[in-house]
């Protein structure tokens, strides 16, 4: 079967190492050339993509369809619509193997639009003749923003679309209760309560929390916010590397620093002790063989420990909740401070390259006033003992 590996600080394009390209290899180790040609200009050439983690996103998608080839027998450069569409079927009918939970159709229109990439590229640079897909004509709101692989008409209001991508119904995001985080929390480790508070209490991403630094908590200077001592702490590790700041309270950044200096400490001495070469990370959060904690490790963390309290929440409705509580209280802010706009506020805090994924939120904090209301009374009294 394919494998899905990424290139090392070895690795040197143009003069530069580049770590994290994804590189798909055959059952015989040998490097699979049209689809690693692709993930290169993926990652070297295409201007749009400069961030790792949108890399691994692609090479993922690519390295689930490749094994789909393979399991059925099907030759990369022969398939048409219906393998594809059969391909589509399944995961509608399949579950996440790293979350348990059903594929959302955001993800499997996602993986589906790498595919057509992957093979408008190819056909593009004469490694096939044509495509397997198809388009269709639909109707679509001039107020609505055009999705991806939707291709304007002249005849205004009609787009061309990939016919095999799913219909998305537009779910509104719902801030979890403090009562659930709390019993999410009931019985973790200190790594781990640690990880869905920075969670909680900032907004950060899976990614952004598993590249959080020691160096940027270890120095920063506590800031006093409404009777709360809060610490802005610089993110390097972001979608799209877009650094930008956020806000711990100073007793999640205290408790961060006890766990580096007592726990993790504990971890990195064994491991250097069965390995004299062993490099410490430079990562806040470490695996107990002390190695970093990755994304997916994260999330597959929250996903077991959210089962086990038999709550119906992914990570990300972490930061929902955050971005809920954080948009109501500074539209209670703005009361006072006429010149405050909430919204851009909260674009720039969440990391938002476009305000209309912000804006959602709005609906959010209308339709679930009382929801954001009581979390927004509870939830940073998360760092407490429960």
């Amino acid at each position: 079967m394919a494998d899905l590996l990424f290139t090392t600080d070895a690795f040197e394009a143009q003069g530069r190492q580049v770590p994290g390209i994804p590189m798909l290899l055959d059952h015989e180790m040998r490097l699979i050339e049209p689809a690693c040609s692709w993930l290169l200009h993926i990652s070297l050439i295409r201007g749009r993509t400069r961030s790792r983690q949108t890399w691994r996103t692609y090479g993922e998608a690519l390295y689930d369809w490749w094994q789909t080839l393979e399991a059925n027998g099907w030759s990369w450069d022969s398939v048409r619509f219906h393998e594809v569409a059969a391909y589509r079927d399944r995961m509608l009918t399949s579950r996440s193997e790293h979350t348990g939970r059903p594929f959302a159709r955001a993800t499997i229109n996602g993986r589906l639009r790498t595919i057509a990439q992957f093979y408008r590229w190819s056909v593009d640079h004469g490694l096939i003749d044509s495509a397997p897909f198809s388009s269709e004509d639909v109707s679509v709101a001039r107020w609505r923003p055009a999705p991806a692989l939707v291709h304007i008409d002249a005849r205004g209001g009609i787009q061309s679309a990939n016919a095999l991508l799913l219909r998305e119904h537009s779910t509104l995001p719902k801030p979890m209760p403090p009562a659930d985080i709390r019993r999410i929390l009931q019985g973790r480790t200190a790594r781990d309560r640690l990880i869905i508070e920075w969670a909680a209490l900032t907004g950060m991403r899976r990614m952004e929390i598993a590249g959080l630094e020691r160096s940027s908590i270890s120095g920063s200077q506590t800031r006093d916010a409404g009777g709360s001592q809060i610490v802005p702490v610089r993110l390097t590790t972001t979608k799209g590397d877009r650094s930008r700041l956020v806000y711990p309270p100073l007793r999640l950044v205290d408790r961060t620093l006890a766990y580096v200096r007592e726990e993790r400490a504990v971890i990195v001495r064994r491991a250097r002790e069965r390995d004299p070469d062993y490099q410490e990370p430079e990562q806040v959060f470490i695996t107990l063989r002390g190695t970093k904690m990755s994304p997916r490790r994260i999330g597959a963390m929250f996903s077991d420990a959210a089962h086990k309290a038999e709550v119906d929440a992914t990570f990300h409705s972490l930061r929902h909740t955050f971005a809920g509580v954080m948009l109501r209280t500074l539209q209670r802010q703005a009361i006072d401070h006429p010149e405050m706009n909430p919204l851009l506020a909260l674009q720039t805090i969440l990391g938002h390259a476009d305000l209309a994924t912000t804006a959602i939120y709005l609906r959010m904090v209308a339709i679930d006033l009382e929801a954001v209301e009581l979390a927004l009374d509870d939830l940073f009294d998360l760092t407490q003992p429960v």
